[in-house]
């Protein structure tokens, strides 16, 4: 064999080896991808041990494969385990650093923790990367009006309804709002939105019926009550306690 024989010869080898390397990585990574939609496809059927069990494998494949991290997180989140959801939120802003649904789920599990100001500073940087995520502008505002801060948690209820004007529960939960400020005339047209949105929506027929008492329109209450409870008998302890709270005013 020549010396320029053996150097082509050695080429080709070379040549061979690069793309056999790439194509592997690109097949850890596609079936990670497969476990994910796995995963994706227990977690609709609200089995999260499944889901995160797919997820776990999927990151065995690829252990930088953000989406399999995100996805876990919110499995995590589901299960009531924050701690955790917010690791692997953590784990995913540093694979993808701008990615505006990880601030924002973390910013949720962060404020179920009681971490306001951590969830706060999470749902800022998330409305920094995409001003228009609707969910953190209503759990901003869910935390806001725990806080008793109601006009913060109005303004952040009205964007929410500016980028999607049909979300029941911003409807109801504005109308709280507006029920605290004193302003019962709007938390009416809330709750009756809110009810016209979604007819079998129960937590909004609970409230008006609380407003159309304190009004002293009993049987308008009653049929309010009778429909929440229909919908949702769990809220029944709810209603007669709050029932007696407002007769006792």
């Amino acid at each position: 064999m020549s010396k320029s024989a053996f150097l082509t010869g050695l080429c080709l080898a070379l040549f061979v080896v690069a793309p056999t390397r790439e194509a592997a990585a690109q097949t850890r990574k596609a079936t990670a991808a497969s476990y994910v939609e796995l995963g994706d496809k227990w977690a609709q059927h609200e089995d999260f041990d499944r889901a995160i069990s797919a997820y776990n494998i999927a990151l065995e494949f690829a252990p930088d494969f953000a989406p399999a991290y995100f996805k876990r997180g919110i499995a995590q989140q589901a299960r009531g385990d924050f701690s955790k959801a917010i690791a692997d939120y953590t784990r995913t802003l540093e694979i993808v650093p701008r990615w505006a649904e990880a601030y924002g789920n973390r910013g949720y599990a962060r404020a179920m923790q009681q971490d306001v100001e951590e969830a706060l500073a999470d749902w800022a940087a998330a409305l920094e990367i995409d001003p228009n995520l609707t969910n953190v502008f209503y759990n901003r505002a869910n935390l806001r009006l725990n806080q008793g801060d109601l006009d913060a948690a109005v303004a952040d209820y009205d964007r929410a309804l500016e980028r999607d004007p049909d979300y029941v529960m911003a409807y109801n939960n504005r109308g709280i709002a507006k029920l605290g400020k004193g302003d019962i005339e709007g938390a009416l047209a809330d709750f009756n939105h809110a009810i016209k949105i979604n007819s079998r929506y129960p937590e909004a027929y609970a409230n008006r019926g609380f407003v159309l008492l304190q009004q002293g329109k009993r049987i308008e209450a009653d049929h309010d009550f009778t429909r929440s409870m229909a919908l949702k008998p769990s809220v029944r302890p709810f209603i007669e306690r709050r029932i007696v709270e407002i007769s006792q005013q």
